[in-house]
């Protein structure tokens, strides 16, 4: 018998009773750093949908909101509402070392309570700072690259964030109860910065969602409407790593991922999923053309390590045309990187390959030496458009159409350079290349050196 149910049970004996409306709101932290910065260090004009705490741990700051100077001194403490611009520099010290969080809280009677408190600079000794202080420090302290590795670091930056925002929560009540709120502050009053939280918010319930399918199990029911994402034709998907652990200690690793939504907005719709060491990028794309997600990922790549200096690795998983394939592709992209222990790779053999593509396999060994052999042609004799044809092959195997032809028909080149004394342009015509250097690049792009190369090591063994 449920709990619901049995509500009833027991009414005859019952004296007194009340209950609470039910409550549901949610917390998201952001962009939480400590920075340590010397003589001439500024950040310039900006502003978001997120509120700001930032605090002064040594030295002195000035942070300049909408053309209002505040200077901060140690352990001061400034609240900044959403949308407001603000800059800041260091003060007048050698050194200064702050730290920031931005958070926002999914909940209008919350959300609106710490709105009226506005922009204000709350002193070391005020009872707000003297209350947030300790987890401040809590926070900062994980922030460094020994404490992140600990198995615990996760639950202690949820657990002082939570503590924070309980604080500043409570705070802000007994200020609104007390008449001191700051209504008509700086603050998120117009109806557009309204339309920037409701933005944010759905951003981060779309990167949950996706990063649920990661590990989802796919199914032939499995829709867009059902998972609320973008309208789609195609999902591509690949992961960018940064072997270098103390980039992911730096700010900069905020930036990064606004450097590859930015990128990858012009293509589609960008969801970026940031892990340990790990950025993975889902393009929802609703073009009938198959999106070259590969060459997106190679030039977002340059433009990563131009931007940051840091040395990165791609991780490709492919395209598919269903959310439900969304698992297999993340672990692709794993398994290239070499985490194919922690997560294993998809497996890419026949029993999981569809009847489609087991065929067009077939058609591929037994017509590799047709010249004309083509994707169209493939997909005519199969009934399909090439499109979905070329997008089945790169999400059922890995890889596409070309990849598969060319590599057949140079193992099978390889076996006639062993095995016969055919001249190296007869074997390149024998397996559908009429250009003799043509065939030649290709085969030492594959196999890493010339066909001749290749027969004279051949018969050397």
């Amino acid at each position: 018998m449920s709990w619901i149910s049995d509500a009833g049970a027991g009414r005859e004996h019952s004296l007194r009773q009340f209950a609470l409306p039910d409550y549901r709101f949610s917390f998201q932290l952001y962009g939480a750093h400590w920075r340590q910065a010397r003589e001439g260090w500024s950040y310039p004009d900006h502003d978001h949908p997120l509120f700001e705490l930032n605090i002064v741990l040594e030295g002195r700051q000035v942070m300049t909101l909408e053309e209002t100077e505040h200077e901060l001194n140690e352990g001061d403490l400034l609240l900044i509402p959403p949308g407001v611009v603000h800059r800041c520099r260091i003060g007048r010290s050698s050194a200064m070392t702050y730290f920031c969080l931005h958070l926002d809280v999914d909940d209008a009677v919350y959300h609106g309570l710490i709105a009226k408190l506005g922009s204000a600079v709350f002193p070391a000794e005020s009872e707000l700072t003297r209350r947030l202080r300790p987890f401040f420090d809590r926070m900062a302290s994980l922030s460094d690259l020994e404490q992140e590795r600990a198995p615990d670091a996760g639950f202690a930056v949820r657990a002082a964030a939570l503590n924070l925002l309980l604080a500043l929560g409570d705070y802000a009540a007994a200020a609104e109860a007390g008449g001191s709120g700051r209504e008509g502050a700086y603050g998120a009053r117009s109806e557009e910065q309204s339309d920037a939280v409701r933005r944010l918010r759905e951003r981060h319930a779309l990167e949950k969602k996706v990063q649920d399918l990661f590990g989802a199990l796919p199914h032939a029911g499995m829709t867009a409407q059902e998972t609320l994402v973008p309208p789609f034709r195609w999902v591509g998907l690949f992961s960018v790593m940064i072997p270098d652990r103390g980039f992911w200690t730096k700010p900069e690793r905020f930036w990064a991922k606004v450097l590859l939504e930015d990128a990858l907005s012009e293509h589609g719709s960008a969801v970026v999923i940031v892990g340990e060491q790990l950025m993975t990028a889902v393009l929802f794309s609703d073009r009938f053309t198959v999106p070259p997600v590969e060459e997106y990922a190679t030039r977002i790549k340059s433009l990563l390590e131009k931007n940051l200096n840091v040395a990165i690795r791609l991780g490709i998983g492919g395209i598919a045309a269903a959310l439900g394939e969304l698992g297999g592709l993340y672990k692709q992209s794993l398994s290239s990187l070499g985490m194919n222990e922690l997560y294993p790779a998809p497996r890419r053999d026949f029993d999981f390959i569809s009847r489609i593509i087991r065929l067009a396999l077939l058609m591929i060994e037994s017509d590799y030496a047709n010249p004309e052999l083509t994707l169209g042609m493939l997909a005519r004799k199969l009934e399909l458009t090439p499109n979905y044809l070329s997008a089945l092959f790169t999400s059922e195997t890995g890889h596409a159409f070309t990849w598969h032809l060319s590599r057949f028909r140079v193992e099978r080149a390889k076996t006639l350079l062993k095995d016969t004394n055919l001249k190296i342009y007869q074997i390149g015509k024998q397996v559908g290349y009429g250009d003799q250097a043509y065939f030649s690049r290709l085969f030492k792009a594959v196999v890493g050196v010339s066909p001749g190369e290749y027969r004279t090591s051949a018969a050397a063994e």
